[in-house]
């Protein structure tokens, strides 16, 4: 990422590239250039955090990305997959070179214009009216089948969430994969459909998942007013996160109850409160989204959100 020989690239250039590279299954950044430097972060003073800040959020993605990469020896299928693979009935998706889907969750739409200030994006047509994409930072909801435009400057990574959607990702931060672990894992998921996704971890260093030392977390989403995830393990390798947080999105209304395992879990009203909980849920108003957190049971476990519509009596 940045070149390997050459004259080294201007600074906007180069933050873009990193900011692209980020989603490759792999990401690495050296060189020799011509122009007696090097391409690395530390020669970019002003750009540097913006270069720090994507690394980072490649980092959290690692149980995301790392389950791509067991999905891909698997069943071959791309990590990053080209838009006209990813919806084959809209033919508007098949000259699209740029934005791609990464997994079935998420689409990236990278700004690759220089002084961009503003970048189109077009959500593809799915067929199924049910199916939304939602902005990663701000969980805007747009319909498929149209060209949005999104404000952008030099730190973003423009990014939507897909209906059915369930993205794993670190609550902790990582810094070195090899001694760090993800001891909170958070789960954003869009449970507008029914839905699955297979999260896959190992030592990362050694063959011995060939003999069971893996870990296979199958979730499972039942969408509807009584919305299920299921929770089912296969293998050996032990479970490293400690806790459980699910950021569901959902912008019609708060649930009624949460429960895990047919245990009604405790529900705050105010953030801080839920926070410091061990076990609760709390609904985002600026987020749109119900948040669920729970010490990892590390066994095959069930959330019941309920979207149920009730009354004053009924509360």
């Amino acid at each position: 990422v940045g070149g390997f020989y050459g004259v080294s690239p201007e600074p906007e250039l180069f933050v873009r590239w990193v900011q692209n590279g980020i989603f490759m299954p792999r990401f690495s950044i050296h060189s020799t250039n011509t122009d007696n430097t090097v391409t690395e972060p530390w020669m970019y003073t002003d750009k540097k955090q913006y270069i720090r800040d994507a690394i980072k959020f490649r980092y959290r993605m690692i149980p995301y990305l790392y389950s791509l990469e067991s999905r891909a020896h698997e069943t071959g299928l791309p990590i990053m997959e080209p838009m006209f693979m990813a919806f084959q009935n809209d033919p508007k998706t098949y000259n699209e070179g740029v934005d791609f889907m990464w997994g079935d969750s998420l689409l990236v739409a990278n700004v690759v214009e220089k002084g961009a200030e503003i970048r189109e994006v077009y959500l593809p047509d799915t067929g199924d009216k049910n199916i939304r994409f939602y902005d990663y930072y701000t969980r805007n909801e747009y319909e498929g089948g149209q060209t949005i435009k999104v404000p952008v400057d030099i730190s973003s990574i423009p990014m939507f969430i897909k209906s059915g959607a369930i993205i794993p990702v670190a609550g902790n931060e990582l810094n070195n994969l090899m001694n760090d672990n993800v001891d909170s894992l958070h789960i954003i998921m869009a449970p507008d459909t029914d839905s699955s996704f297979t999260i896959y971890d190992d030592d990362g260093k050694t063959n011995d998942y060939k003999n069971g030392s893996y870990l296979k977390t199958d979730i499972s989403v039942k969408a509807g007013a009584k919305t299920y995830i299921d929770f089912e393990y296969e293998g050996s390798y032990e479970n490293t996160a400690e806790t459980m947080e699910l950021d569901v999105i959902h912008r019609e209304k708060a649930p009624f109850y949460v429960q895990l395992d047919g245990k009604e879990v405790p529900h705050f009203l105010h953030r801080r409160k839920y926070e410091e909980s061990d076990i609760g849920w709390y609904y985002s108003q600026t987020k749109k989204s119900v948040q669920v957190k729970y010490p990892n049971p590390k066994k095959n476990h069930q959330v019941l959100i309920s979207f149920e519509v009730f009354d004053m009596i009924g509360m």
